[in-house]
């Protein structure tokens, strides 16, 4: 296996199992409220079901494309365009990662202290993020719709 093949696995895995923490804690909403959602959303357990749900189903998308920009299923539409988007939505949800760092080092200034689990969001969509753009970087002309037809 390749290192872009790699790459973008590692990027679709993350996403399959971003999609599975999201769809378990939905259905429990004092799990829910821990790891953030809001009171109007944890009072409504159908809304919040609903949404999970929804949010789950995107975050598998978007490890389908990432297996599929690895050549581990069959090519999905506008590949590169969503391998594209879907690394820069990691990376705009990962760079408060790199924030919440100079936080802690006390380079920046902070409002309280920043719970561990907003630090490990940031930091699992920072690598996704990362694994998505230079995945699709390397695999660029590998990727391309031409070559992908010629190939078929």
């Amino acid at each position: 296996m390749n290192r872009p093949s790699s790459l973008l696995i590692l990027a679709g895995v993350l996403s399959f199992c971003a999609a599975i923490f999201q769809a378990v804690i939905v259905f429990v909403p004092e799990w829910s409220a821990a790891f953030g959602a809001g009171d109007a959303l944890v009072s409504n357990p159908p809304l919040l079901l609903t949404l999970g749900l929804l949010v789950a189903l995107v975050l598998v998308i978007f490890g389908l494309y990432g297996l599929s920009g690895a050549g581990a299923i069959r090519r999905l539409p506008l590949l590169r365009l969503g391998l594209l988007v879907i690394g820069l939505l990691y990376s705009m949800v990962g760079i408060n990662f790199i924030f919440q760092v100079l936080v802690m080092l006390g380079i920046l200034p902070s409002a309280g202290p920043i719970p561990i689990y907003i630090l490990l969001v940031s930091f699992g969509a920072f690598v996704a993020g990362l694994a998505y753009l230079i995945g699709l970087a390397v695999s660029w002309k590998r990727l391309s719709t031409k070559l992908a037809l010629a190939v078929s």
